[in-house]
């Protein structure tokens, strides 16, 4: 049991008076008061084993700190950067914060501490509420700026200040949470940065509420035990009715956690649900291949950060029972969800995807309607009607889910356009189509285009074939040269084992797939090999083609040179 758990037990824990709590909170409080001996969260205690939190205990704790937090002087309105490794804490903190009327404010641990920093100073946040470590790399590195004016340790640790676990013990629980509006900032978080700097979404109450509401459309997640292999998996919980289990990982380095302990994970506790984003899943799947070892109790696998490559999926659907469904989810830190389709009716597009046609991500979730702008759609771009079927364009979303702002007011200028009624439209920066079934095509991110003296070619319309020759793990596209007449090159990372004798066989394989696409890429396209693709720190999924693009264009200097 955690500490701080014993320090909020032996007192008042409930109060019945839970009507001025704020919507979310209120909702979210009377759910787990109403089932007091239902798990909201598993997460490791020792070598293999899994503690758990109560609904009860999980009530109790949130009251105990808000009292806590409050009394270290945290309002509501308050920007509080939350930074912490422990699963209880981060969840119970999020929860009580947002229910106090504050603004936490969440960046990813496993961007590096230089990129940390300046995601804080865009926060500025007034209060940080961390772990001795974190609190240590701030004083060194000025994170906050001179914005921070409080300072609270989390966890239970030997600390000469100010703690989360002595401010507890020093005050009596609160009996209810004050009202929030719709309106109001509920939340920040930071984009993965995988296509420039990490940007801060800023989420109001009434669409955190809404996303919340959405994620769990397509299965109902509450009642079951949810395994979940990235960060913010401990607010899962008491926000969806779920017992989410957090997996034995390195919060600072998410998408390599190890497939034994998603094993243990799932088997251990016999999880239903299983989500993580493509590349771990895949790991996933590798390990129990190769070890032998199925996942019976699994009935869905929700995907998402990236497009699920169908050589994942093929592997994945080996270790599930027949009965078993795997999602692919669509969405945007700044618009969560916006489709979904599961393996079946991915299976049956496999060819499209194949020939170039790009990958699809299914439907748009109830609520949520998709646009098409145009390619080079300028800031304010009038919007006008919806273009016919087919129209391949810049992607963008709206729906009570969609975010507002981001915290830097020229990044919401450029990627915020309103449309007639005054319903926020979010550009997604992805470039895609609508079929005449109202399913959305996915050709890879407008960044990412190369774009040649032929015409634009796009990433998802040509690795997904060349992902399938023999001996290839992953491939990139990338454009090298002038901006608008770039020099298509692909990058290949082989798979494991692959001696280089063959890489001779895998370039004749990549060049007769570019040449069977619908629209083909022709002439001398340059093969390299690299490693092992650069990916984004919080999926694993996400390759940095920017990075890859460079690289490229050095080797092929180089190689002109020799």
């Amino acid at each position: 049991m955690p500490a701080s758990l014993r320090a909020a037990q032996g007192r008042d824990r409930f109060a019945p008076e839970v009507s001025a709590v704020a919507p979310l909170a209120r909702t979210v409080l009377r759910a787990l008061l109403e089932a007091p001996e239902g798990v909201c969260l598993r997460y490791p205690e020792g070598r293999r084993g899994f503690a758990a939190l109560t609904n009860g205990d999980a009530a109790a704790l949130s009251l105990s700190t808000a009292a806590a937090l409050a009394r270290a002087g945290i309002r509501p309105g308050h920007r509080v950067a939350v930074l912490t490794r422990d699963p209880v804490e981060l969840g119970i903190c999020v929860l009580t914060l947002t229910g106090m009327g504050a603004v936490p404010v969440l960046v990813d641990g496993s961007l590096p501490l230089p990129t940390m920093g300046r995601c804080l100073a865009a926060a500025a946040p007034d209060a940080l509420l961390a772990e001795p470590l974190a609190h240590l790399a701030g004083l060194v590195l000025g994170w906050g700026g001179g914005s921070v004016r409080r300072r609270v340790v989390a966890g239970p640790v030997l600390w000469p200040g100010r703690t989360l676990g002595r401010l507890r013990r020093a005050v009596s629980p609160w009996r209810a949470l004050p009202g929030s509006r719709d309106d109001a900032p509920a939340m920040v978080l930071f984009t993965s940065g995988a296509t420039g700097p990490p940007k801060g979404v800023v989420y109001r109450h009434g669409a955190f509420r809404a996303q919340l509401r959405m994620l769990p459309w397509a299965l109902d997640l509450a009642g079951e035990t949810v395994v979940a292999a990235f960060v913010p998996a401990a607010v899962l919980g008491p926000l969806t009715g779920a017992t989410t289990v957090v997996p034995r990982l390195d919060l600072t380095r998410p998408s390599r956690v190890r497939p034994r302990a998603l094993v243990h994970a799932v088997n251990d506790t016999g999880a239903g649900v299983l989500m993580g984003s493509p590349a771990i899943l895949d790991r996933l799947a590798r390990h129990c291949l190769r070890t032998l070892t199925p996942l019976p109790t699994l009935r869905h696998v929700v995907t998402f950060g990236a497009s699920l490559p169908y050589a994942a999926l093929d592997r994945l659907r080996v270790c599930l029972s027949a009965a078993a469904t795997v999602h692919s989810v669509y969405g945007a830190t700044e618009a969560l969800p916006v489709s979904s389709i599961d393996h079946r009716e991915l299976l049956a597009l496999r060819s499209a995807t194949a020939r170039g046609q790009g990958v699809c991500l299914g439907r748009p979730v109830p609520g949520v309607t998709v646009r098409v702008l145009p390619l080079d759609a300028a800031p304010f771009e009038r919007l006008t009607g919806a273009p016919p079927p087919g129209t391949v364009g810049e992607l963008a979303v709206t729906g009570p889910n969609v975010s507002s702002a981001y915290l830097d007011p020229a990044a919401t200028l450029t990627a915020k356009l309103y449309g007639a009624d005054g319903v926020v439209v979010h550009r997604m920066g992805d470039v895609g189509r609508l079929d005449e079934e109202g399913r959305i095509w996915f050709y890879g991110r407008l960044a990412h285009r190369v774009r040649t003296r032929e015409g634009d070619v796009f990433t998802e319309q040509v690795e997904p074939a060349l992902d399938a020759v023999p001996g290839v793990r992953r491939t990139a596209l990338v454009g090298v040269g002038p901006a608008t007449a770039r020099r298509p090159v692909v990058v290949v990372e082989t798979e494991p084992g692959t001696p280089r004798s063959a890489r001779a066989t895998v370039r004749r394989g990549i060049q007769e797939a570019l040449e069977g696409l619908e629209r083909p890429v022709t002439g001398a396209v340059p093969v390299l090999f690299h490693r092992s693709l650069p990916v984004d720190h919080r999926h694993g999924a996400k390759i940095d083609r920017a990075r890859l693009a460079s690289w490229a264009a050095g080797r092929l200097t180089t190689s002109a040179r020799g």
